[in-house]
């Protein structure tokens, strides 16, 4: 006797998920879409000030800087840069370890908010103003952490359960 096809099958499940763009709450999502607006500031800024920087460097040599020092201070601009696009872009895409990477970079900015109040470079002061603005921000992703890792799917996983 063959086996009758059962209302339960496979794609079942999975219509049931929710997406995870779809945890996320209006406030989540207008936040991201202000950070993608200001990462694109950055990306044009931080660009402007690297060649800037670099032409009064190399032409003057006054600012006392070693070579060294000046190619890291331009390395952290950049890595700055694509920890900011990869923060929006983790949420966006739906990845699932994304809201884990958002605590990973809280962390770093946490350490280097110390260490360079601690150092006297005024960027501690930069940071904790940013820590303000961005507590919103992390008490939302706190809100849906459980449920984006363990109960919700993304829209590539949806579109390749159909």
């Amino acid at each position: 006797m063959p086996e009758q096809p059962s209302i339960f099958d496979d794609s079942f499940e999975t219509g049931l998920k929710q997406r995870r763009r779809a945890l996320m709450p209006l406030f989540l999502k207008i936040y991201l879409v202000t950070f993608a607006l200001f990462c694109v500031y950055q990306v044009v800024a931080r660009c402007y000030f690297i060649y800037k920087y670099s032409y009064f460097y190399r032409q003057t040599g006054l600012l006392g800087l070693s070579e060294i020092s000046f190619f890291l201070m331009i390395l952290r601009s950049v890595l700055g840069v694509i920890v900011m696009i990869a923060t929006i872009l983790s949420l966006w895409m739906e990845w699932k370890w994304a809201i884990r990477f958002n605590w990973a970079v809280l962390v770093y900015w946490t350490l280097m908010g110390v260490v360079d109040y601690v150092t006297g470079n005024g960027y501690g002061i930069y940071l904790g103003v940013m820590a303000l603005v961005l507590a919103p921000y992390f008490s939302m992703l706190y809100q849906i952490q459980q449920k984006w890792e363990s109960e919700a799917v993304s829209g590539r996983e949806l579109k390749q359960a159909k």
